[in-house]
């Protein structure tokens, strides 16, 4: 992947939509307030899916200025956050969703931080809930254990320290969630961008990796915070979401822990979905076995790195 400097004191925000329409609207119009108040030019770049819901004609009609690339199929969150990256001019560069609402003051506190940090690569928001909650959108290396903490513990436990402590919060992390991760252009290049053998999900964890292992860090600062309309794509396309969520926690063991770790976790997925798979034959809900099916599938054909 090209590196360059990119245009200093300039921000590029790029979006990925995929059939997007119903949020993209409020998260366009949430973004176009908090620009206008920016110091820093800045560009707003939609890297659009092969949408079919009208989302490139909601774009057209009401929102002026933006730089649209549609894609000719789907390819994918981290493809497409690669040609968005190529295409734009800032020296930083947000990745954000199609599905959230930028809260006021959500820049300042992110490029000050990174402007005045040259060993940290990203600046992260808090995430927020429609209901003011919170949101986990950070965690630690994936592996058997912190993936445990994660899924059963860590939304509590942060939720908690958040509410009462918020003051408390700001802190270095492993990785931070694409919902929206702001990053200095050229430690993303550097990098080589996001991986793209991932096509939805955990190809951000693969990138707070990669990047700490080049020597950057990444801070959680909840001074700046968005609202995430949270599994806007799982809930349209549960196939879609669900057989790649875990195509991708896969393909980060093969790439990244070890073998054993990666049987391991395959062996528990595998075991997860077939209970589940049984399940449904009681409920008879036809579609969740079918998914399930996919999934299981998609699982006892994957193999780990060195057998590629």
């Amino acid at each position: 992947m090209v590196m360059d400097k990119g245009k200093k004191d300039f921000l590029s925000v790029i979006i990925i939509n995929y059939n997007g329409r119903d949020y993209l609207k409020r998260t366009l119009s949430s973004l176009k307030k908090e620009l206008a108040n920016l110091k820093l030019s800045s560009e707003i770049i939609i890297v659009d899916n092969a949408s079919t819901d009208g989302s490139l004609s909601l774009i057209s009609e009401e929102f002026s200025g933006i730089k649209l690339i549609p894609l000719s199929q789907n390819f994918g969150f981290a493809r497409a956050a690669n040609i968005g990256a190529r295409a734009s001019l800032g020296e930083y560069l947000l990745f954000l969703n199609h599905d959230v609402e930028i809260l006021p003051n959500f820049f300042d506190k992110l490029i000050a931080f990174l402007s005045s940090h040259a060993n940290y690569a990203v600046a992260t928001p808090a995430v927020l809930n429609p209901d003011g909650s919170f949101q986990l959108s950070f965690g630690f290396d994936l592996n058997l254990f912190s993936e445990f903490f994660l899924k059963y513990f860590a939304q509590r436990w942060f939720a908690l320290r958040f509410r009462f402590r918020p003051q408390k919060m700001s802190r270095d992390i492993d990785w931070a969630s694409g919902v929206a991760l702001l990053i200095r252009r050229q430690p993303f290049f550097e990098v080589g961008g996001f991986d793209e053998r991932y096509f939805l999900y955990v190809e951000d964890a693969d990138l707070g990796l990669r990047l700490r292992q080049a020597g950057y860090k990444i801070r959680y600062l909840p001074e700046a915070r968005i609202i995430h309309h949270r599994g806007a794509t799982a809930s349209k396309f549960p196939r879609l979401a669900l057989v790649e969520a875990k195509k991708g926690q896969l393909l980060y063991y093969s790439l990244h822990n070890s073998r054993l770790s990666f049987l391991l976790l395959k062996a528990y997925l595998l075991s997860q979905f077939k209970l589940k798979s049984f399940l449904t034959r009681f409920s008879r809900n036809n579609l969740k076995r079918s998914i399930y099916l996919e999934v299981i599938e998609t699982i006892q054909g994957f193999t780990h790195a060195s057998n590629s």
